[in-house]
């Protein structure tokens, strides 16, 4: 299965928790993952607040997923899914990412719940 994730999918699998053994399982196997760059940019900005390492994770991150750029398509997308959903600007271009990407999102983000072909980390 291909999945994308959201940057709380990559923070709680840096976070060595539970919930980040769900995200490790996907990190193990053979699925192709795709992550957005606006995650890249949510990522660091949240070590960087804390005061913690973020080049090894933002690496990590680069070697294990495909990046997906913001291009036009996507950004039109993500308009649709802002105004259909209810989503904020950031959100819908990682569910856009998803959509464009035929892959599962994989999220702790609540907005992203009734939402389809989610998987909710709980």
């Amino acid at each position: 299965m291909n999945v994308t994730f959201d940057s709380s999918a990559w923070i709680e699998y840096f976070s060595g928790m539970e919930i980040g053994q769900v995200v490790r399982s996907y990190i193990d196997s053979d699925d192709l993952i795709y992550t957005s760059t606006i995650s890249l940019m949510e990522v660091k900005s949240k070590y960087q607040r804390e005061n913690k390492s973020w080049k090894e994770r933002i690496k990590f991150i680069a070697e294990r997923s495909t990046i997906v750029e913001i291009d036009d398509t996507l950004a039109l997308a993500a308009a649709d899914f802002r105004i259909e959903n209810g989503l904020h600007s950031i959100d819908a271009i990682i569910y856009a990412t998803s959509t464009l990407t035929k892959s599962k999102l994989v999220s702790k983000d609540a907005h992203f719940k009734n939402l389809k072909n989610v998987v909710m980390l709980e």
